[in-house]
């Protein structure tokens, strides 16, 4: 069932059109993908303190696949997960070209992602961090000079995933907001 939410002003919303999910996905990504779920079942709820739900990163990967070849993404361009627990959509933009970074409050899952990208020779890089500037200790990595961000929010933190990619992020910028399984919305910074 779709989730509505509203959208900020100067936010617009940007249509995945169907043939994203057309767009072919390399057996690798589905067997890197079926390895890190063996992987999260591995350290079950040890991690993210049991708050760990993985998204629909092989759709993830055909709509960053999408944005490439459309030209709303270019090769290079800066990408950054909020919450990015093992690292996958970081990982496949990394893959995919994009200079990418994931940023987790949970250190066990900075080193499991790390781990990950380096077994597959994927420049993907990690910080232990928050996008939540209200969390104390740790440093805080906003949307600001990035051309893109992905977010899997919990339901009900889609307004302030929007609100706070608003006020950090460049005009021009995407944010990709993956709702569940085929679902990843975007949203453009105007102005």
């Amino acid at each position: 069932m779709p989730r509505d939410f509203p959208i900020p002003a100067g936010l617009e919303r940007v249509a995945v059109t169907p043939e994203a999910a057309e767009l072919p996905v390399p057996h690798f990504v589905d067997l890197f993908i079926r390895d890190a779920e063996d992987r999260a079942e591995a350290y079950g709820d040890r991690a993210g303190g049991g708050s760990f739900v993985p998204s629909d990163t092989r759709y993830a990967f055909q709509v960053l696949q999408w944005l490439l070849r459309s030209g709303a993404l270019s090769k290079g361009a800066a990408f950054l997960e909020w919450g990015s627990g093992q690292g996958l959509a970081s990982i496949f933009a990394s893959l995919l070209g994009l200079s990418a970074v994931g940023v987790e409050l949970d250190e066990e899952l900075v080193r499991e992602s790390t781990a990950l990208a380096a077994r597959y020779d994927a420049p993907a890089r990690f910080i232990h961090g928050s996008y939540d500037p209200a969390t104390p200790g740790v440093k805080t990595v906003t949307a600001r000079h990035r051309a893109a961000v992905y977010v899997y929010p919990w339901p009900g933190e889609e307004t302030y995933f929007l609100q706070l990619f608003h006020a950090t992020a460049s005009p021009g910028a995407l944010l990709l907001m993956c709702l569940g399984p085929e679902e990843v919305r975007i949203f453009r910074k105007t102005g």
